[in-house]
C-alpha cells in the first residue's frame, strides 16, 4: 500500500527540482572580425618576413656575388697608348677587389671624366662579366705657350705628354688672349691654303701683331690692322713674283699700309741684301 505523500512541515519552502545543465554555447566569431585580427597583424608578418629576407641576403648574397666575377674592363675610344695606359691605371684602383655588380659606373665614370684629354665618358656592364668604358677624346689642334694643347672646341687642356705634337701649330701670347689668337691662325690659315701655305708657329704680342712661321721657312709679320687684307696682298704677290723667284725668301713685314718689306735669304748674315719693299 503506497505511502501517502509528506505534507512539508509549517513554514518550509519547497525547493524546486533541479533541471539538467544546459550545454555551454561557443562564442561566435564573424568573418568581419578575422578579417580584422588579419589586417592588424599583417604588418608584423611583412615587417617579419622582410628581416627573414634581409637577414638571408646578408648571409648569402656576398657568396652568391663572388660567383659572378669581373673577367674585363674593355676600353674604346682612346687612340694612343699613353692615353690608354693612363686609363687602364685610374680603372684598375677602382675595380680592385670588387665583382661585376659590386663595382661602382657612378664612381668609374667620374674619374675617367676628370682625365684632360677626356670629352665625354660612357660606362655600363655588358652581361656576364664585362665592363665597357667608351671615351671621347679632345682632338689637339695646336700648342699654346708650350705649356698647354688647344682641342678642336678651342679650350685648353692639359697633356703635352700624352699626344704626339710635333705635327701641330704652336702659338704663343697674352695668357688670356687664346681665343683671338686661335682667331687670328684659323682666319690666316684660310688665307695662306690658296698658294698651299700652312702655318708652324703664331707668336703675338700684347698688341695682337703676329709673327707667323710658315712651313717652308718664310717668317710674315702683320699687325692687327687690316691683317686679313694685307695677307691676300701677300698672296697675289707670291703667286705672281715671289714664288718664281730663285732666291731664298726669308721674311716679309706686312705692317706697311700700302706695300711690304721682303727680306732674302739669311737676314742676320753680313752680305745679306737689303729689305727690298714692293
Amino acid at each position: 500500500m503506497a505511502r501517502p505523500a509528506r505534507k512539508p512541515a509549517r513554514g518550509a519552502v519547497r525547493k524546486p527540482a533541479r533541471k539538467p545543465p544546459a550545454a555551454r554555447r561557443l562564442p561566435t566569431v564573424s568573418l568581419t572580425d578575422i578579417m580584422a585580427r588579419l589586417s592588424r597583424a599583417l604588418p608584423w608578418l611583412l615587417a617579419s618576413l622582410a628581416l627573414l629576407i634581409v637577414m638571408a641576403g646578408l648571409i648569402y648574397l656576398p657568396r652568391m656575388l663572388d660567383s659572378y666575377p669581373l673577367q674585363a674592363v674593355t676600353v674604346e675610344g682612346v687612340k694612343d697608348a699613353r692615353r690608354q695606359q693612363q686609363v687602364q691605371l685610374t680603372l684598375s684602383t677602382l675595380v680592385s677587389g670588387e665583382n661585376f655588380f659590386s663595382v661602382s659606373l657612378d664612381a668609374l665614370h667620374q674619374e675617367v671624366s676628370a682625365l684632360s684629354w677626356v670629352a665625354e665618358t660612357e660606362v655600363r656592364r655588358r652581361w656576364p662579366g664585362q665592363l665597357v668604358l667608351k671615351v671621347e677624346e679632345r682632338v689637339a689642334v695646336a700648342v699654346w705657350n708650350d705649356e698647354l694643347l688647344v682641342a678642336s672646341s678651342g679650350e685648353p687642356f692639359r697633356g703635352l705628354d700624352k699626344y704626339s705634337v710635333d705635327a701641330l701649330p704652336r702659338l704663343s701670347g697674352p695668357a688670356l688672349r687664346l681665343t683671338e689668337v686661335m682667331g687670328y691662325y684659323h682666319s690666316m690659315s684660310r688665307i695662306l691654303q690658296e698658294i698651299g701655305l700652312g702655318i708652324r708657329n703664331v707668336s703675338v704680342n700684347a698688341r695682337l701683331t703676329a709673327e707667323l712661321t710658315l712651313d717652308n721657312g718664310v717668317v710674315l709679320v702683320v699687325d692687327r690692322e687690316q691683317y686679313a687684307h694685307k695677307l691676300r696682298r701677300f698672296v697675289q704677290l707670291y703667286r705672281t713674283v715671289l714664288e718664281a723667284d730663285n732666291r731664298a725668301l726669308a721674311r716679309v713685314d706686312l705692317r706697311y699700309a700700302d706695300g711690304m718689306a721682303v727680306t732674302w735669304g739669311q737676314d742676320k748674315a753680313p752680305d745679306s741684301k737689303p729689305e727690298k719693299r714692293v
